[in-house]
């Protein structure tokens, strides 16, 4: 008999070296948890920093705008300047909607880690409930040590309670990470939104007056890029290709250097990504605008 149970007398069973891996891995997952709050909680303050300067120079670019005459735009130009405004709001969402798919994925792998950490939990769960087996049988078999058994499983049951201590631990933080990423998604919007307008006050604002005015439709149907483009006079828009669409440019900046406006219209549902749209405007106005010309 001696040879088949081990020998559980107060000399050899010790019940604090049954759980130090448990311990460690509960005091890693506290780490990551803390560590991941402080950053957002950082990156939060930062923002906040970036929010009040962008106001400060809103609030003084306002002040010079309110300054300075204003010349009343016709009906045609208002038009042209809301489209392009529109074009340029449409990017900003382009932008917004990769940058959020960006945070997802980031979120995705903190929620990857949370499940590594509930497996590993769920593995010591089970060592736990096999060694509450074995005291089982050995106590029904040697009476002798039915006080130490009784002491482990009061070890065992404290166990249980530290464990759903330390599973409601992660549930606080987990909901505490999720607020903190809404929060900081709703400052990185804002903050975007007060540049835009910054970028838009600090220089003489464009405008279609006195100018002469082209469109161009940039889009992409079933993956093939589709280029349209109508002159001043024209009624109707004429599909050409992009060497087709930088030469008709070349002629009228040569012939209006500093008249020649602009107007690129993206669709709604355009097919294109925020880089390719704002790649392609920025190229256009950059080269043949008047207002980036000078």
């Amino acid at each position: 008999m001696n040879e088949e149970f081990v020998d559980l007398r107060n000399r050899h069973l010790n019940s604090e070296s049954f759980w130090p891996s448990f311990t460690d891995i509960m005091m890693v997952v506290v780490i990551i948890f803390l560590l991941t709050s402080m950053l957002l909680m950082v990156r939060n303050w930062e923002l906040l920093d970036q929010l009040r300067n962008s106001m400060a120079a809103e609030e003084q670019a306002v002040k010079i705008i309110h300054d300075t005459s204003e010349e009343n735009a016709t009906l045609e130009e208002q038009l042209a300047q809301a489209q392009n405004e529109i074009s340029m709001l449409r990017m900003q969402l382009m932008q917004a909607s990769e940058q959020a798919n960006q945070l997802n994925v980031e979120l995705e792998d903190k929620d990857r880690q949370i499940v590594i950490v509930l497996s590993e939990n769920q593995q010591l769960k089970d060592s736990v409930s096999k060694t509450e087996q074995q005291v089982s049988r050995l106590s029904s078999q040697i009476s002798a040590l039915e006080s130490n058994l009784s002491r482990l499983n009061i070890d065992v049951q404290q166990q249980h309670r530290n464990l759903e201590e330390k599973n409601r631990e992660i549930i606080i933080i987990t909901r505490e990470r999720d607020q903190q990423s809404r929060k900081l998604a709703a400052l990185e919007d804002d903050f975007g939104s007060l540049k835009v307008k910054y970028d838009k006050l600090i220089k003489p604002a464009r405008t279609a007056k006195g100018k002469y005015v082209v469109s161009v439709n940039y889009e992409r149907i079933k993956g093939k890029e589709r280029i349209r483009f109508k002159d001043s006079g024209d009624k109707n828009y004429t599909v050409v290709s992009e060497k087709q669409l930088h030469n008709r440019l070349k002629k009228l900046k040569k012939k209006y250097p500093k008249k020649l406006y602009i107007k690129i219209v993206i669709p709604k549902e355009s097919g294109l990504t925020y880089n390719e749209a704002w790649s392609f405007m920025k190229a256009l106005l950059d080269k043949y605008d008047y207002y980036y010309q000078e």
